[in-house]
């Protein structure tokens, strides 16, 4: 996926005929290479607008960002070139709460920018849901992981990669915990829960409270799978939104 302009915050392939922009967060632990297929798929009329996050990829040598309002100031800046077209929001995890919290931030900082649409993806509003990384020890941390489907075997099983990616989601973990969703404002715009109904850390009624966060219309939809059934139900995934952002 390239980028044009240059930003190392954001991986796009420019399209011309684009009517809107689909920013995408990544989940703990990720980064922009997991919408790598999403142009492709969802075709010309949508420009698809990956976030990467400091520290993973092209990014690996910067510091990592574990407070929400210290990522929200430079992210908003280097979105704000775009904002010639509307946008809609896609949050997986991790990244629904900071999609959530730009949506609330553009409203106050950044007028001019016009936000169609938030889906969030695998992700609780509900406190109760909530985990608090910093009380598991390294050990605890990672079975959890795992647990979830969120570390491949062969990484596991590396001390220098899983040292890398201990090190990256003890830190997108700490982000999250910055993330209070149970106290955020209501949004403006329409909002799609989505969640996998084999989730161990989601479920349904922590998608459902999605319906307190949004003073639009709110739609809940819940495909076969865990953590990550956004793998396995792609096609569905990437058509329900589709139908949601009336592409």
């Amino acid at each position: 996926m390239s980028s044009a302009p240059s930003s190392k915050w954001l991986q796009r392939t420019v399209q011309p005929s684009a009517r809107s922009r689909l920013l995408c967060f990544p989940f703990g632990g990720g980064s922009a290479s997991f919408y790598r297929d999403w142009q492709a798929m969802l075709g010309s009329q949508v420009e698809v607008c990956a976030i990467q996050l400091p520290g993973r990829e092209s990014r690996f040598s910067e510091s990592f960002t574990t407070d929400i309002n210290d990522l929200l100031p430079p992210l908003a800046n280097a979105v704000s070139d775009l904002f010639d077209l509307p946008f809609h929001l896609f949050g997986y995890s991790l990244g629904a709460g900071i999609a959530q919290k730009f949506a609330s931030y553009c409203d106050a900082f950044y007028p001019s920018a016009e936000i169609l649409s938030l889906t969030v993806c695998a992700c609780s509003a509900a406190p109760e849901h909530r985990l608090r990384s910093s009380a598991m020890s390294d050990e605890q941390f990672m079975n959890y992981i795992m647990g979830l489907g969120g570390l491949p075997d062969e990484v596991a099983a590396n001390p220098g990669l899983r040292s890398i990616a201990l090190r990256t989601l003890r830190s997108d973990f700490t982000l999250s915990e910055s993330i209070n969703l149970a106290d955020a404002d209501p949004v403006a715009i329409p909002t799609l829960a989505i969640g996998g109904d084999q989730d161990p850390s989601v479920p349904i009624a922590g998608l459902q409270a999605w319906s307190g966060k949004t003073t639009g219309n709110f739609v809940r939809q819940v495909f076969p799978g865990g953590h990550f059934f956004v793998r396995q139900n792609l096609p569905k995934v990437l058509g329900a939104l589709r139908d949601f952002i009336a592409l």
